[in-house]
């Protein structure tokens, strides 16, 4: 039996991610139906990950919370339905850090090729690579049910996401994410050195757009919340899912809420300041921000 601060675990994790869904749905609308936020064609991708934000934390915010209730109601067990709650889960996580990885790399073109990024970016358009990602999701299912040769039979001890999936695609997932994640990293650092050596180096005083702000704050938020948590905790043994309960998740979900705080800060807090969004051409005297 899990101890009673696996409970109160599992309960911070669950506000927290009911927070990251509040959150991001209050960006959405201030966005999309309250037009607080004026619309910039180089944030649509941002605004897919608001969206995708939105269905991840509802969707982890069922798990905690159905993985609470078996805590509190060990009787509450409904025959595999842990595995039709978390793996929409996984396919959104995976969804997420692809998303990431095109924003960041968005970032990269914008930061290393200003002029051609304001003369050719909309020839690509973002639908497009949705749809690349929406076609990953289904290749997903090929890999646990073809690959994995995965049967939906959850046992009934099942209590978090990794034994509701086959060992074949939990390992899978953990490859992807941190391949993922690495991939992130490096795309970031590049933007990272492309702004030290224009501010610094060549003293142009560039300004930083907002949707690169967004980019490298995900990928601080990823590292420092989920990365180096995971990395800590594989070092413990003692602290683990058995004994103190979704303790991962919390670090998680407390990255995703301080992101989201802090967006809304980016754009809400400045909105006044940015200059509305027009097709105004790129010309030579005037650098855009990257």
């Amino acid at each position: 039996m899990m101890h009673v601060s696996a409970v109160i675990v599992a309960l911070i994790a669950l506000i927290l991610s009911l927070s990251t869904f509040l959150l991001n749905f209050y960006i959405f609308l201030a966005i999309f139906i309250f037009k607080k936020i004026p619309k910039k064609p180089e944030m649509f991708l941002i605004y897919a990950r608001f969206a995708i934000d939105i269905c991840y934390a509802l969707g982890n915010s069922s798990n905690l919370g159905y993985f609470t209730l078996r805590l509190l109601f060990p009787e509450a067990h409904v025959k595999n339905l842990s595995f039709f709650i978390a793996w929409p889960t996984f396919n959104l996580g995976s969804f997420r850090v692809f998303l990431v990885f095109f924003m960041t790399s968005d970032r990269v073109f914008a930061s290393f090729f200003p002029i051609y990024y304001h003369k050719y970016r909309s020839h690509c358009p973002t639908a497009t690579i949705l749809l690349l990602m929406c076609a990953y999701t289904v290749f997903e299912q090929y890999i646990l049910f073809v690959m994995c040769d995965f049967t939906i039979d959850v046992p009934s001890s099942c209590m978090h996401l990794g034994c509701t999936v086959s060992k074949c695609y939990f390992e899978y997932w953990l490859w992807f994410e941190q391949h993922g994640y690495f991939s992130i990293g490096l795309l970031s650092l590049l933007v990272c050195f492309r702004f030290f050596v224009w501010n610094f180096l060549k003293k142009r005083n560039n300004s930083i757009s907002r949707a690169t702000k967004i980019a490298l704050l995900d990928t601080f938020i990823l590292f420092t919340f989920d990365l180096l948590p995971s990395f800590l905790f594989s070092h413990f043994p003692a602290i683990n899912f058995e004994t103190v309960g979704p303790l991962s998740a919390v670090c998680k979900n407390a990255g995703f809420v301080i992101e989201s705080v802090i967006i809304c800060k980016i754009l809400l807090g400045t909105r006044s300041m940015v200059a509305p969004s027009s097709s105004n051409k790129y010309t030579p005297n005037r650098e855009p921000p990257i």
